[in-house]
């Protein structure tokens, strides 16, 4: 990761993958069109449990939402869609150009990037970073901090 200015925004533990969800649910609201949330944290952490919250806070139909690993992106239209990256599978951050990544980041939606440090020097100079920990079976760490370079 990029050694940014971080501004600690907040710093939840969930219980549960439901609280996750209702988190992110509530927190949609508060993400505006052309924010970029990158999404950080091992296998299993909740990454895409938070993503599917999201759609749900912004009205978007759940039942599509899964990680796009061997698609790079996937796209939830709605009246603010949702651009859904999985970067777990790319070995270079200039394979990004391929799916539009330039295009993407000038779309009227919210952008989510999982495993997004993969994205290196690509991400723009200010978005969410949001970091997951696990700290047993049930119980996650989430730190949400905004990257202002």
């Amino acid at each position: 990761m990029r050694s940014d200015v971080l501004a600690k925004v907040m710093n939840i533990t969930s219980h549960s993958e439901s609280e996750t969800l209702a988190l992110a649910e509530k927190l949609a609201a508060g993400f505006k069109p052309g924010d970029i949330l990158v999404l950080t944290g091992p296998l299993g952490a909740g990454k895409t449990v938070f993503v599917r919250g999201l759609a749900a806070g912004l009205g978007l139909d759940t039942d599509n939402v899964n990680s796009p690993s061997f698609t790079i992106v996937n796209e939830y239209p709605g009246r603010h869609p949702l651009y859904h990256f999985d970067l777990y599978r790319i070995n270079d951050p200039f394979e990004l150009y391929e799916v539009g990544w330039d295009e993407y980041l000038g779309r009227d939606g919210l952008i989510v990037v999982e495993w997004g440090e993969k994205a290196g020097e690509l991400l723009p100079p200010t978005y969410y970073l949001i970091e997951f920990a696990v700290m047993d079976e049930q119980q996650r760490e989430i730190n949400i901090s905004l990257v202002d370079a």
